[in-house]
Order: C-alpha cells, then structure tokens, then sequence
C-alpha cells in the first residue's frame, strides 16, 4: 500500500505505480468489452464490474475466505458448457444473504456482506475473452493495489467522450496531498501538539472523531479515501500523543474504550451514479486497509452503509453541514458550457449565482466558501482562470470579500492527466478566529496570498479600468459560422464581379497564425463580412450573400441565440464600437489574442481581424512603440489569464487597466523614432529569412538577430524615459509591473491627471 505518516507527500515506487495500472487495465477492458458488445444495460456491467473488484480486494484481505470468486472463474473456464451468469449471480447472490443457506463448498468462506453492493443481482454472460482478462485480474495481489487505482477505473468506465463533457478529471494523490495537508492534516496536528495533559488530548480525540469532510465533486471518491486515511493517521497519533503524555506527566490514561474516525463522516456528491458506485468501493477498500495501518473502526463485514456518498447535481442540491470541504471540481471553460450543460441550465446559473456564465469550477469555489461556518476550510482545484480576470471575482476574490483568508495555494502548474490544462491548488480558512501568521504560495513562506495568488505586499491594490482607455482596444470580430470565411479563388471570383464593388464586403481576414508565423503578417483568407448593413443592403452584393445564404443560414436558422438566427447574414459578435473606432484610420494594430509570446503588427485599414486577434485603434509609431514595449509586455503576463501556460490577452483587464505615459514632446517622437527602427528592421529580417515572428523572437532570444535586441531594448528605454522611469528599470518585469500597478492607483485615486490620447 502507499499508505505514509508525516508530512512527506506520498510518492509511489514504480513497481507498485505499474501494478496499480496494469490490475486497472485489466478491469477496465473487461468492462469495455461488456459495453461494446451490449451484454446487459450500461448500469448492470458498471455494477457488476464494481462487484468482482471488491470480491477480489475481499478475497486477498480475508474477507472471503476460499477464494469464491477466484474459483467460480477457473470453474468457467474450465467448462465452457457452463452458464458465467448462474455462476455469479449465485456467488453475488449469497453475498446479500444473511443466513448460511447455500454456503457450502467453495462458498464457504463467504460473508453476508449487505450493503448497496450485492442488493441487486444480474450479471452478464462472459466471453472467454473477458474471463481471461477477470482471471489476470484476479491473480493480482489486491492487498498492495491502491484504492485511487479507481481513478484509472473511472476513466475506463465513463470513457473519454463523456469525462470531457463533463469536465471530469483523475487527481493524482501528491496533488490530493496539497489540499489535504494544509485543510485537515496541519491544522489538526498542530491542535495535537498544544496538547498538554492526557485529559486534553482526550477531549480532542472526541472532536477530531466527529469531524466531517464533504467532496461536492468526488469522482472516483480519491480525496475522501485520502482525507479519511490522513484522519486515521491523525487518530492514531493523538492516542499515541494522550498515552505520552500520560507517562511524562504521571496522569492516568483516560478509561476507554476510546472513539475511531467512523467512515460515514465522509460525504461526498457526484452528478454521476457510476462515479458514485466507485467511490463508495474506493471508501470501504481503503476503510479496510487502514485498519491493519491505524487500528480498529467499523467492523469490515457488514460494509458500512454510506448515505452521505450520493449521486446529484452539486450546484443545484443542498450541502450538508460539514467541517471542511475538499475536492475537484470539473474543468470546463464558460465557452463549452451551452454545448455540454444546454441553453436552459446556463440560465438557471446565471439567476442562481448572479454572476454571468464562467468557467464551470467557479461556482464550486463561491458555494463552498457559503457553506462554510466562521473557522472552517477548504480546498479546491480549480483551472487557473480562478485567479486571472472576470473569473478571479467571481471565485476568489468573492472568497476573500466574504471573510475567506487564502492560506496555501499553487497559483499555477501543468494538470499531470490527460487534461491539457493548467490549474490552481487554492486553500483557505473562513473568518478565522485569530489573525493567520503563516502562508505558502507555491512552496514559499510568503507575508500573504492576494486573490491573484500573488504575494501580497505592503499595497496590495487591484488595477481598476481606467475612463480614458475606453474603446481603444477589442477582441476582433466572431464570425459564428465558417461559411463567411472564403479561400483565394472564391475571393477572387467576386472581386472581379461588376455589378457591385465587392470590395466593401470581401475583405482579407487575418488570424492570429498569420500575424505569428506568415513572414509579412499578411492574412492569408478572405472573409465575407456585411458588418452592420441591413439586409437589403446586403443584398447588392448578391454573389457574397449567397454563399452566406447557402453556406451560414441553415446553421444560424437552428442556433439557440435569437440574434443569431435574425441576423444570419451578419457575423454573429460584428463589434460595431471596434469598426467605429478604425473607421478614420489607415492602418491598425493587431496582436495574437492567444500565444507564448505578445505578438504584434500592423495590418492595413481594409483587413478584417478575427476573433484571434486583438485589434489596437491607433495608426502612429508613438503607440505602436507603446504597445510593443517591454512595460505593455510584462503589465499583458501580469493581468492576463493563460491558457495551457499560454499569454490569453483580454483588454478588459490588460489595456484597460494599463496606464500610459504622459511624455514630453521629445520624449513621444523619441519613442516613435525607436518604434518605427525596430518595426522596419523587424519586417526586413522577416521577409529575408523568410520566417514569422515566433521563430524570429526565439532565435532572438537564443542569441541571434542581436541588432535587434538592442532596438528593442532601446525602444524599452525611451518608453521608460516617457514614464520619467529611470533606465535601469527598462528590462525589469517585476519593477515595471509594481511601477505601472501604482500609476494605475493614482491615477484612480485622482493624484495625477490623465489624459493620454488628448
């Protein structure tokens, strides 16, 4: 077992990691096998599959002695004239029976186990091919098989398509430990330790034995198995501690017989009956491992009974009172929601909770930190967008607001499964009694953690939006249907039309690919794009507007949002207030909206920018030199949200917030002046080496293209001169964050004017 005391995270050894996946393989296939083939409805071969893993788990901990189930499967095996069926259903069926009736021969050694496990009986009929992978299965040695082994389990059984609709993913137990340790184990142990006689410890041993523990999210039930062994442990300790204290201090041990951690102060809740099968054999599984580890609990036969361990919908039931809340909600963006949950669901989210439509995981944060009592904890993982933009105050910043006070968190790291996500580990105590001294961001003592999870400083202000960057920046346009997006020969057939200038509806349409990778940043499609004309003014252009006819409108006819379905001819998001603001304008700036870099160029005025793309109103080298500047860069890392490690730019909380300079008139030009050098150097070398900007940039940042590390960094120190910032600062990310953080406050504040684009 991987089953440790102290404060070391658990770490699996290979051997063990390999059997734990192989015996899950072997299960998983089984099960697989059953499904594919349509032997019995879905929920009798989740049921039986979960009913021949605890016999096998039962079988190689002494609860069924003789080997029932390991003989029924030789014995099929060995005549293929028999019926598997009548086997095990014979075998399931004297498990949930209470009398010795039938227990004869191979059966027995077996138990009346009772429980939810064995009350229904109706196995499937086996293939040799499946009996043979129940017989690898069986040979293991189920005492050294970790119960999160279910978290592979879990997979095998919903199958990929379905976890990722709901967003469900396995938590490895070293990430468990991250929320388990900090939520439960530290704060009682050091409980454990203030202990000072053997009466105290007992008292103790009563609170930490009444203790409740609720997962709202449990999956395969992998943090309660965690949380439970990790109470046992702390159980066993505090006993341990109360007998210590007895012979150091000569009181007598307080009489027995002393209290256990019962199972039934676990409760969990998950959407799905299957995951809740499993969670419920994961619990009982591990509730009898620990006992030859910490001592006696529960008798393991009957298998205790779990009402606390239901399948629902956690956002739309009650949670029990509980004393900390611990768990992984799904992971799933607030674009995928309509698609998953239905139009209907997300407004019931949008009335229950009264913020908008988010990811997914922010509602779990904002309901756990609403069932928590003054003095209790949680612990969530959530996808990073927790702590980045509009989804930060809806999650925790709305923690801290209500008296949450973040005392651990991982602000980022890479999810080690399947999910190609990067998460947030964020642990906090609400309205804590006394004020909390200690803190540990990303495995460093810390003053404090901001919602950001940041360390929190001596100004720990938020940027705010400032007034006068209003309608400068926007996410381009949507489209809403690929049939507005045309190829070369399309283009250039309506382009040569003569009954109307088709060139005021059939644009090039740049996306971010083509500003990163293309060698001159030129869009490489054309898009159809009526922006805001009406209909009939639509029609003029009758060869666009009938592929629009032909190609977008039997989609947009059945799409859920009613603008959509009456303005079929127009993008779905057309952003009037963007075209308004380049109407007057030659030329703009375009930005990769999603990227490892922040990438920028210009694109002529006739272009029509994606939604990949962030447009930038301005058509001169002064704010091209502004926003291509080291400052823009590190203030875009510091307020954005990303997505798989990547830059995400989002204008409401990167140029909104960001405040510009207020230079002199030497200063602007020289700005200008540096801008346009580098742009022109940057294209050239470009065009002659025939490469876009991401392979550029990183040949620049493993020491090539040096002339142009000293434009950029000239341009960096004309933009800090225009902050009356002195050079040394110019490469500083930190120093130019915290600098521009504080502008942005006096700016609010009313202590300096501002007026940038006067």
């Amino acid at each position: 077992m991987f089953l440790v005391q102290g404060d070391v995270d658990p770490v699996f050894t290979e051997q063990r990691r390999d059997l734990t996946a192989e015996a899950a393989e072997h299960v998983a296939q089984l099960y697989t096998s059953l499904a594919d083939r349509g032997a019995a409805p879905v929920t009798d071969i989740q049921r039986f599959t979960m009913q021949v893993v605890w016999c096998m788990f039962a079988e190689d901990l002494g609860l069924l002695d003789g080997l029932p189930l390991s003989h029924a499967v030789e014995v099929v095996l060995r005549d293929p004239e028999l019926n598997s069926t009548r086997e095990f259903d014979y075998l399931f069926g004297l498990l949930n029976k209470s009398s010795d009736a039938g227990r004869t021969g191979a059966y027995a050694g077996t138990r009346y186990v009772n429980g939810d496990l064995f009350a229904e009986v109706d196995s499937p009929m086996l293939t040799r091919a499946e009996l043979l992978h129940l017989k690898a299965a069986v040979e293991f040695d189920w005492r050294k098989v970790n119960p999160t082994i279910f978290g592979s389990l879990l997979e095998g059984v919903l199958g990929q398509e379905r976890r990722s609709a709901l967003g469900a993913h396995y938590t490895h137990e070293v990430d468990i430990m991250k929320i388990v340790t900090p939520t439960i184990v530290r704060p009682w142990r050091d409980r454990i330790a203030a202990t000072a006689t053997p009466v105290q410890a007992r008292a103790l041993l009563d609170e930490l034995c009444a203790f409740t523990v609720l997962d709202p999210a449990c999956g395969c039930g992998n943090f309660l198995y965690v949380a439970y062994r990790e109470l046992r442990a702390l159980e066993y300790e505090l006993k341990q501690r109360m007998l210590a204290l007895a012979e150091t201090t000569g009181a007598p041990v307080p009489a027995g017989p002393l209290p256990y951690v019962p199972l039934t102060n676990l409760h969990d809740i998950d959407i799905e009956h299957v995951a809740i099968t499993i969670a419920r054999v994961v619990l009982l599984m591990g509730h009898r491992q620990v006992m030859d580890l910490y001592g006696q609990a529960e008798a393991p036969l009957p298998l205790v009974s779990l009402p606390g361990v239901r399948a629902a919908d956690a956002l739309r039931t009650q949670w029990p009172r509980v004393d900390a809340i611990i768990g992984n909600p799904p992971f799933l963006g607030s674009q995928l929601l309509r698609e998953a949950l239905g139009s209907d669901y997300l407004e019931w989210l949008k009335e229950e909770f009264g913020v908008g439509i988010k990811d997914l995981c922010v509602y779990w944060f904002r309901k756990a930190n609403d069932s928590l009592a003054p003095g209790q904890r949680a612990g969530l993982v959530g996808t990073n967008s927790i702590s980045q933009n509009r989804a930060r105050g809806a999650s925790i910043e709305y923690v801290a607001a209500h008296g949450g006070v973040i005392t651990d968190a991982v602000s980022s790291q890479k999810w080690p499964g399947e999910a190609k996500v990067h998460v947030s580990i964020v642990n906090w105590i609400n309205e804590p009694a006394e004020p909390v001294t200690e803190f540990d961001l990303d495995g460093l003592r810390v003053a404090g953690i901001t919602p950001s999870l940041t360390a929190a400083g001596d100004d720990a202000w938020v940027p705010v939006a400032l007034a006068a960057n209003r309608d400068r920046c926007f996410q381009g346009p949507i489209p809403v249907g690929a049939g507005f997006i045309i190829d070369d020969a399309t283009a250039a057939q309506l382009l040569s039309r003569r009954e109307a200038p088709y060139a005021d509806v059939v644009r090039p349409y740049v996306i971010g690919e083509d500003v990163a990778q293309r060698p001159d940043q030129s869009p490489s499609r054309w898009a159809i794009d009526f922006a805001g004309l009406p209909l009939e003014h639509a029609a003029k252009y009758p060869a666009a507007l009938d592929i629009v006819r032909r190609e977008v409108k039997p989609k947009r006819d059945i799409n859920q949002d009613r603008g959509f379905r009456e303005k079929w001819w127009q993008f779905g998001r057309p952003r009037g207030e963007m075209r308004a603001a380049l109407a007057p304008l030659t030329r703009f700036v375009t930005a990769v909206r999603v990227g490892k870099r922040l990438t920028l160029a210009w694109q002529d005025a006739q272009v029509c920018p994606s939604d990949l793309t962030i447009v930038f109103a301005f058509d001169d080298d002064y704010s091209m030199g502004i926003l291509l500047s080291r400052a823009h860069d590190a203030w875009a890392w510091a307020q954005s949200s990303t997505l798989k490690g990547d830059l995400r730019y989002t204008p409401t909380s990167v140029f909104a917030t960001f405040p510009w300079p207020a230079p002199t008139k030497a200063q602007r030009q020289a700005v200008a002046t540096a801008s346009s050098a580098l742009y022109a150097r940057r294209s050239a070398l470009c065009l002659d080496h025939r490469m876009g900007l991401t392979k550029l940039y990183n040949l620049m940042d493993e020491g090539g293209f040096q002339d142009l590390k000293a434009l950029h960094r000239e341009l960096d120190e004309a933009v800090a001169a225009a902050y009356g910032w002195p050079a040394a600062i110019a490469q500083d990310d930190a120093e130019l964050v915290e600098r521009l953080r504080d502008l942005n406050h006096r700016i609010t504040d009313g202590r300096v004017p501002y007026a940038p684009f006067a």
